[in-house]
C-alpha cells in the first residue's frame, strides 16, 4: 500500500513514528490531537499531509511550540482564503523556519501572514509564492512595512491588493526596491542629471520608462526623439544600482554625441540588426573613451563573460562586446576574432556610423550560415546597462497596431530649470517653450486637455498606523485653470474701492522689515562693545587698535515670501448666507486683495489652489508662481478656479513648502485657507490624513519654513488645532469677512 495511503487509512501510527523524536512527552499527543483536528475539518488530504510532514522539521528548528501553532494558523488560512492556500503555507513552514532561524521571528511571520488573511484572504496565496525572495530582500521588518504599504494602496479593490501582491503593479514594485534598501531610479535622478550635464554639457529630458507587463523581456534604457527612458530599476545589481545607472546614461550620451541619423532597416534580419548595434555601441563608446578614458572603469565591470563555454547566440554577442571594449579579453571563437579584426582595420573610419552597417551586415550574415540560433523575441541587450538599440533604427510601425500614444509632458525638461519660463501667462500668451541647453532636440508632444493633468512631482506620505513615511505615495499633477475673466481687476477695484484703500494705508503704515545691527563702524551712535574691550586690550599692550568700535543700524529690510495655498474642494462651492456669494468666490476675493497689498510691499508671493482625487491625482492649479508679475493674466487665472474633489492637505502642505524653500529670503511662510477638514475618496480612517497633515507641518518647521492656517467656518477649526498647533491656526466663523481679514493678519504676521 502506498505511503499516502496507509498515513490516511492510520495517521497516528505513521505519525507517531515520524514525530517521536521531535515531539518527545506529552507534545507527542498535542501534536496527533493537532493533526486529527485538520483531518476531521474536512480540508482533504493536502492540508493534514502537509502539516504532518512539515511540523517535526519545524518543530527541529524553532521549537515544539511554533510547529503546533501551524496547525490553528492553518485551519484559519484554510477558513478564510482556501485548502490549496493552507496547504501551500505549509509547504513554505519549513524553508521560513529556516530562514528566519528563531521561534520569535518565526511566529512574528505567521502572525503576518494571520493578518493578510484576515485582511485580504485572496493575496495571501500570490504573497506566499513569493516570500522566500521577499525575505531575503526585505527581511521581517521591511517585509511587515510592504504589506502594509499594499493594504493602504489596495483599500477595498480585491483586484487592485492581488496586483500588488503579485509584482504586476508598478508601485508595488517601486515600494520592494525603497523598503530593501535599493537604489532606483526616482532616488538617483537628481544625480543623473548633474552627472550627465558634467560629463556631455547637455541634459535631454529624462523619463522613468514604463514596464513592458507581465512576459516581456527584461528592461533597458532606451533613447528617441530626444527623450531619455530608464528603467525604474535594474534587477540584480543590489549595491551597484547607482553604477549601472551612471553606465547606462554614459552610454545613451555616447550614441547622441557621436551618433549619426536612424539606420535603414531595409531587408536585413533580426539577427543583423542585433550585430549592427552591438557594433555600433561599440563604436561610440571607443569615441567616447578616446576623449574620456575613465569611461572604461565605468563600463568594463559589467562586461562578465567568459571566453569559454557554448556558441549561443547571445554568449557570442556577449564576447564580442567585452572583446571590442577590453584588448586585454582572449579571444577563442573564429567569428569573434573576425569582429573584432575588421573593426580595428576600420579604425579610420570609425567616426562614420557606416562602418557599424558594414561590418554587422558581414558577421550577421556570417553567423546565421552557422545556424546559431537567435531568438528575437526573447533577445535582451547585454551587459545590462547598454539601451535596447530602439532608438538607432527607423523601424516601421507594426501592422494593425493603434497610434502611439506618447506621455511625454509639454515641458519635457528639467521641472526645476523651467518653472520660470513655464508660467500660466507665457502659456495662455501662447509663447513656445525655449530649451535651455543648445543642441537638444526638441520634443513635440500633443497638446494637453485642460482637463488632463501633467505630473510634475511624487510626494511622501505619512502612515501613522505603521509609523512609517511612504516614499513618492502621492502623485502631483498640475492643471490649468478654467476660463477667467479679463477685466477681474477692474471689478474688483469697483466692489472693494473702501477695502483697498484701507489696505493701502496699512501697507504704507506697515514696518518696512528687520533691522540688522552692525558690527564694527568707524562711526554710529553707539560703542560696539566687543571691539571697544579688544582695542583696550591692545592698547595697554602697546599695538595699534582698530579705529571701527561703533555700533550702527541697518536701514530695515523686507525679507519674508508668502506661498498662499487655496483650496478648492468641492465644498467651497458652498454658498455663504452673510455674504450672499459662495466660499470659493471668497477665497478669489480674498486671495486678490492680498496679492495686491503684498505686491505694494514688493514681498514674493506664490499662489496655489488645490483639491485632490485620490493619492494618484493630487491636483494643483498655479495661479501666480513666485516669479510671476502681478498681471491681468492672474487675475483671469484666480477667476478661473472651479472648486470639485477632495482636500489632502499634507501633500499640498509639502509641496508648497517644496516651492517656498528655493526663495531666498529671511522667512518663509505657508499660509493655508481651508474650509474643511484633511480628507479624501481612498481614505476611510479620518485620522489618517490629519495626522499625515500635523507630520508634514512639522517637517517645514524643522527647515525654517512657517506653516498658518485660516480654518473658514464653525466646524472647520475641529482638528486644525492638532495639525498646525493651537497658535497656528485661526478660525475664522464669518466667512464674509475673509477679505478683510487675510492681507490684515498677514500684514501683523510680517512685522
Amino acid at each position: 500500500m502506498p505511503v499516502a495511503d496507509m498515513a490516511a487509512a492510520a495517521p497516528n501510527t505513521l505519525v507517531q513514528a515520524a514525530t517521536r523524536s521531535a515531539f518527545p512527552g506529552h507534545t507527542l499527543t498535542e501534536f496527533l490531537a493537532a493533526h486529527d483536528r485538520l483531518t476531521k475539518a474536512g480540508y482533504g488530504v493536502a492540508v493534514p499531509r502537509s502539516f504532518r510532514q512539515a511540523a517535526p522539521d519545524v518543530s527541529r528548528l524553532v521549537g515544539t511550540d511554533q510547529a503546533l501553532a501551524l496547525a490553528p494558523a492553518a485551519s484559519r488560512i484554510a477558513i478564510r482564503s482556501s485548502p490549496r492556500t493552507a496547504a501551500v503555507f505549509l509547504d513554505l513552514a519549513v524553508p521560513m523556519s529556516r530562514r528566519l532561524g528563531t521561534p520569535q521571528a518565526f511566529s512574528s511571520w505567521v502572525q503576518l501572514v494571520i493578518s493578510l488573511v484576515n485582511a485580504a484572504p485572496e493575496s495571501v496565496e500570490p504573497l506566499l509564492a513569493r516570500a522566500e525572495m521577499l525575505d531575503e530582500r526585505l527581511g521581517l521588518d521591511g517585509l511587515k512595512a510592504w504589506v502594509q504599504s499594499g493594504l493602504r494602496l489596495g483599500g477595498g479593490d480585491e483586484r487592485k491588493r492581488q496586483q500588488y501582491f503579485s509584482l504586476e503593479m508598478t508601485e508595488a514594485q517601486r515600494l520592494l526596491e525603497r523598503y530593501a534598501g535599493e537604489e532606483t531610479f526616482q532616488s538617483l535622478e537628481s544625480e543623473l542629471r548633474a552627472g550627465h550635464r558634467a560629463l556631455w554639457g547637455r541634459m535631454p529630458p529624462l523619463r522613468e520608462a514604463l514596464p513592458l507587463g507581465k512576459g516581456h523581456a527584461e528592461l533597458r534604457a532606451s533613447f528617441g526623439g530626444g527623450v531619455v527612458q530608464l528603467p525604474a530599476s535594474f534587477s540584480g545589481y543590489r549595491g551597484r544600482e547607482r553604477s549601472v545607472y551612471k553606465a547606462a546614461l554614459a552610454h545613451i550620451g555616447a550614441h547622441m554625441a557621436y551618433g549619426g541619423s536612424s539606420f535603414q532597416v531595409g531587408q536585413l534580419k533580426p539577427l543583423q540588426i542585433a550585430v549592427v548595434s552591438l557594433i555600433e555601441d561599440a563604436r561610440v563608446e571607443y569615441l567616447a573613451m578616446r576623449e574620456m578614458p575613465g569611461l572604461s572603469r565605468l563600463w568594463l565591470p559589467f562586461h562578465d563573460v567568459s571566453p569559454d563555454g557554448m556558441a549561443t547566440a547571445p554568449s557570442l554577442f556577449a564576447r564580442l562586446a567585452r572583446a571590442l571594449l577590453d584588448p586585454d579579453f582572449p579571444i577563442r571563437h573564429g567569428w569573434v576574432q573576425k569582429g573584432v579584426t575588421m573593426f580595428t582595420e576600420g579604425i579610420e573610419q570609425i567616426g562614420n556610423p557606416a562602418l557599424s552597417r558594414h561590418i554587422g551586415n558581414i558577421l550577421g550574415n556570417d553567423l546565421g550560415q552557422t545556424r546559431v540560433q537567435f531568438n528575437a523575441r526573447n533577445y535582451v541587450v547585454q551587459p545590462a546597462y547598454r539601451d535596447d538599440n530602439l532608438g538607432l533604427w527607423d523601424l516601421p510601425p507594426e501592422p494593425n497596431a493603434p497610434p502611439q500614444q506618447h506621455q511625454f509632458e509639454i515641458n519635457t525638461f528639467d521641472r526645476r530649470e523651467t518653472e520660470t519660463q513655464d508660467s500660466p501667462q507665457k502659456r495662455k500668451q501662447g509663447q513656445p517653450d525655449q530649451a535651455h541647453d543648445s543642441g537638444v532636440e526638441t520634443v513635440t508632444s500633443a497638446r494637453v486637455e485642460p482637463s488632463t493633468g501633467r505630473v510634475v512631482a511624487h510626494l511622501p506620505e505619512y502612515d501613522f498606523t505603521a509609523g512609517i513615511e511612504r516614499p513618492d505615495w502621492v502623485t502631483v499633477k498640475e492643471y490649468e485653470p478654467g476660463p477667467g475673466d479679463p477685466l477681474f481687476w477692474h471689478k474688483l477695484k469697483e466692489r472693494q474701492a473702501v477695502l483697498l484703500a484701507r489696505i493701502g494705508e496699512m501697507v504704507r503704515a506697515a514696518s518696512l522689515g528687520r533691522a540688522r545691527r552692525l558690527k564694527r563702524q568707524a562711526e554710529g551712535g553707539a560703542l560696539d562693545l566687543d571691539a571697544t574691550i579688544e582695542a583696550a586690550i591692545k592698547l595697554r599692550s602697546g599695538q595699534t587698535p582698530d579705529q571701527n568700535v561703533y555700533e550702527g543700524v541697518s536701514r530695515p529690510e523686507r525679507s519674508i515670501a508668502v506661498h498662499l495655498l487655496l483650496d478648492i474642494s468641492q465644498s467651497t462651492e458652498d454658498p455663504v448666507e452673510a455674504a450672499g456669494a459662495s466660499v470659493i468666490s471668497l477665497l478669489r476675493e480674498a486671495s486678490a486683495i492680498l496679492a495686491h497689498a503684498m505686491d505694494r510691499l514688493g514681498d514674493p508671493l506664490a499662489i496655489t489652489a488645490f483639491s485632490s482625487d485620490g493619492r494618484d491625482d493630487l491636483r494643483v492649479v498655479h495661479v501666480k508662481r513666485f516669479e510671476d508679475e502681478l498681471t491681468p493674466l492672474t487675475g483671469m487665472a484666480l477667476s478661473g478656479l472651479r472648486a470639485g474633489y477632495s482636500t489632502r492637505i499634507g501633500a499640498a502642505i509639502r509641496y508648497a513648502g517644496a516651492k517656498l524653500a528655493k526663495i531666498p529670503c529671511h522667512r518663509r511662510l505657508v499660509l493655508v485657507v481651508t474650509d474643511g477638514e484633511p480628507s479624501d475618496v481612498d481614505v476611510s480612517d479620518p485620522d489618517y490624513l490629519a495626522m499625515d497633515a500635523k507630520r508634514a507641518v512639522q517637517s517645514l518647521n524643522a527647515s525654517g519654513i512657517d506653516v498658518f492656517c485660516i480654518a473658514l467656518g464653525h466646524a472647520a477649526g475641529q482638528r486644525h488645532g492638532e495639525i498646525f498647533s493651537r497658535r497656528g491656526f485661526l478660525q475664522l466663523d464669518r466667512l464674509d469677512a475673509l477679505p478683510t481679514k487675510l492681507p490684515a493678519l498677514y500684514l501683523r504676521m510680517a512685522r
